[in-house]
C-alpha cells in the first residue's frame, strides 16, 4: 500500500511534523527548567506543551484525509503553546545553554518549596482581592436597583 498524497497535503504534513517537533522541544526544555528552578510557570507552560502537541499530532493524522481541518488543528496547537509571562532564568548563559534549557538559577528543593508557597500565597491573595471586588459590584448592583 503506497501512500500517494499531493504536494499540497506533504507541505501541510511537513508543517504540521516541524510544530509538533518544536513543541515537542520547547516543552522538554520547559521541563528542565522547571526541575532546575521549581518556577511554576514553567511547569504551566510544560503542561501547554503536552496539550498542543496532542492536539497538534492528532491534525497531522487528519491532515491527509481532510486537509484544512488538519492543518487548523496543527494552528490551534501551535497557538495553545504560547507561554506566558516568565521569570528570568537566564543571566550570564550563552545561545547554546539557552537552546538546552541550562539555566543560571538553581535552586535547593527548600527553596523551591519556598518559592512555591510563596507564589500559592499570592494567588491566594489575588483570588480574594477579586471575590472582593466581585462582592463590592454586585452590592453597587443591588443598590442601583433598589433605587429605581
Amino acid at each position: 500500500m503506497a501512500l500517494d498524497y499531493d504536494m499540497l497535503t506533504l507541505i501541510y504534513l511537513g508543517i504540521g511534523i516541524f510544530a509538533y517537533f518544536t513543541i515537542l522541544y520547547l516543552t522538554f526544555r520547559d521541563m528542565r527548567i522547571f526541575r532546575r528552578t521549581g518556577y511554576i510557570s514553567y511547569r504551566k507552560g510544560a503542561f501547554k506543551g503536552i496539550i498542543a502537541s496532542s492536539i497538534v499530532l492528532i491534525g497531522i493524522f487528519i491532515t491527509p484525509a481532510m486537509q484544512i481541518l488538519g492543518l487548523a488543528l496543527i494552528f490551534v496547537g501551535v497557538m495553545i503553546n504560547q507561554k506566558g509571562k516568565r521569570e528570568k532564568v537566564f543571566t550570564t548563559a550563552g545561545p547554546l545553554e539557552r537552546f538546552i534549557g541550562k539555566t543560571d538559577v538553581v535552586l535547593t528543593p527548600e527553596e523551591k518549596r519556598d518559592i512555591y508557597e510563596q507564589q500559592l500565597a499570592e494567588k491566594r491573595q489575588m483570588e480574594k482581592e477579586k471575590e472582593k471586588m466581585d462582592r463590592r459590584e454586585k452590592i453597587k448592583e443591588q443598590r442601583e436597583q433598589d433605587e429605581e
